[in-house]
């Protein structure tokens, strides 16, 4: 019988362990190395109560990612839900979170609008287009400030005018601030105060003086007059009258800021800043047009 070596037995051994170890550490640099991408990301992930944020830290669960150039992260000029404007080196496009995927980048500037959005090319011609990247309206000449079902709204040496060519309503600019309510009836601003008018006359419908208003939906419409919240139907019925005791002055703009609305679903969400700096959270539920806080 043939003499096993041993020491040679153990040295054939000990070659094939190191080639083992070399060969492992090779696919360890070509797995987790070689494809190593160093450069800083800026991650969309859910923060809670389905909220999207973001971060430059790698959180291990994040919906999406986009590499951040020379270190420089794109801006989110605005967030709804899960879709984002972003601005990248002047440059910006519509972005969904969830998915990681550039919805559209045809064009120099973006609006949310409701479901849509207002455009603005490089020829400074603005229009609408939806999620899709579908033109609603098309780019014009016309700075459009805000569209509802057929009506446009425009601004023009710092006043604004409504437009509709299927109606045929042409209203030339001469208003502050312009709110769309329904087809019917439309709030136009004048040194700080709110009118509820007519397409047709131009003229106030009825003797209110508003200090804010906010179109629920076409047949519902919030108002505050005289540090009284109400919320008013299509023919101007009130439906609920709350008085409210403030700490800002009634300032269109402290009074959008503060209200702090959502709607959602046939609920309507709304925030109450009190005189000692508390704040009362309310729910109303529009169709049983019951409050609740």
């Amino acid at each position: 019988m043939k003499k096993i070596n041993i020491w040679h037995l153990v040295w054939q051994i000990g070659i094939y362990a190191i080639l083992f170890i070399i060969l492992y550490l090779v696919i360890q640099y070509k797995v987790f190395w070689e494809g190593r991408d160093s450069g800083t990301y800026l991650y969309f992930y859910d923060c809670g109560n389905g909220n999207i944020c973001t971060t430059t830290e790698n959180t291990g669960d994040y919906y999406s990612s986009i590499k951040c150039e020379n270190d420089k992260c794109p801006y989110i000029k605005a967030l709804n839900k899960e879709i984002a404007i972003m601005s990248s080196n002047n440059n910006e496009y519509i972005y969904d979170c969830l998915t990681g995927n550039i919805i559209n980048n045809n064009y120099m500037e973006y609006t949310f609008l409701n479901n849509n959005f207002i455009v603005k090319d490089s020829n400074n011609k603005y229009g609408i287009i939806n999620r899709l990247g579908e033109e609603v309206i098309a780019l014009s000449d016309k700075i459009i400030t805000d569209y509802k079902d057929g009506f446009i709204v425009y601004l023009e040496n710092g006043v604004k005018g409504i437009i509709n060519e299927e109606k045929q309503i042409d209203i030339k600019p001469s208003y502050e601030d312009v709110i769309l309510i329904n087809d019917k009836i439309f709030a136009y601003l004048e040194e700080n105060k709110y009118f509820i008018a007519s397409y047709d006359t131009e003229l106030p419908v009825n003797g209110n003086i508003y200090n804010y208003l906010y179109p629920i939906d076409n047949n519902n419409i919030l108002v505050i007059k005289d540090k009284k919240l109400d919320i008013i139907d299509s023919s101007l019925k009130s439906n609920l009258i709350m008085k409210i005791d403030t700490n800002y002055s009634y300032e269109v703009e402290q009074e959008r800021a503060s209200l702090n609305i959502m709607n959602e679903n046939n609920l309507l969400r709304f925030s109450i800043v009190l005189n000692d700096n508390e704040i009362t959270n309310y729910l109303y539920d529009i169709k049983g047009k019951k409050l609740y806080n």
